[in-house]
């Protein structure tokens, strides 16, 4: 039987999803889970990685056991037993040809940036941000990022064969002092957004121009984005199948 589910975690005291030897993980904590329920060493599939410090929302991931339940009584019997910084959203059960990465056709980001006063009680949900902002330049260069582009100038993965995604939207929202940038993309590489919204804020500060900033892009040169946006900021909002 093969289990679907969506899980949440506060990624503040994770060493990222993926398993790393003694290091604690979001996918270690919850294989522990199931190793309990299922008296057997189960193997969890996401839909993709996320780093250290990263949230999530709507992470994916997918298990096969021999085990059949209802799905929300297997949901409750994991939630029983997880730590209370992951929480799994809802389960079902899924066809044998459902994979939780390669069956994804996009996903949806967030990232959150704070102009106000800092607060050591949210610092690790959100970049405090203390330049001024111009958030029309802002927009106008992350027009550019729109639509299918070889985006290797934003992403530390250089082993990439294809470095070519498709992002289908880009919102940038500020409310009180909050900004949220939301993107909507067929996928995203290693610290892809990050980067991104680190070389957008040096658009928003003066530091370069929209058009210095489409030719970073055009450049397909990581040298020319160095700047990363910090983690606490981003999370996996929702996979979408």
């Amino acid at each position: 039987m093969r289990y679907k589910c969506i899980v949440a975690y506060d990624g503040t005291n994770f060493h990222g999803f993926q398993v790393q030897g003694e290091l604690r993980t979001v996918q270690s904590e919850i294989e522990a889970v199931l190793l309990i329920i299922t008296k057997t060493k189960t193997r969890i599939h996401a839909s993709g990685r996320t780093d250290t410090g990263v949230h999530a929302n709507g992470q994916v991931f997918h298990f096969d056991t021999d085990i059949i339940m209802p799905p929300e009584n297997m949901q409750n019997a994991i939630n029983s037993r997880l730590p209370k910084d992951i929480y799994i959203r809802n389960s079902e059960h899924v066809n044998d040809d459902f994979h939780s990465r390669f069956s994804a056709k996009s996903k949806v980001y967030r990232y959150l940036i704070d102009l106000g006063v800092y607060n050591p009680l949210l610092i690790n949900y959100r970049y405090y941000y203390h330049y001024p902002v111009n958030l029309e330049q802002m927009i106008i260069a992350s027009e550019c990022l729109i639509g299918e582009h070889d985006f290797k100038a934003f992403t530390k993965n250089h082993h990439l064969t294809n470095s070519t995604r498709t992002i289908y939207s880009l919102d940038i929202i500020k409310s009180g002092n909050l900004i949220t940038i939301t993107f909507h993309g067929d996928g995203f590489m290693h610290n892809m957004v990050r980067i991104i919204v680190a070389m957008l804020l040096e658009v928003a500060r003066g530091k370069i121009t929209p058009s210095d900033f489409n030719n970073i892009l055009e450049s397909k040169n990581r040298k020319k984005a160095p700047k990363l946006a910090p983690p606490n900021g981003l999370y996996l909002e929702k996979v979408i199948y």
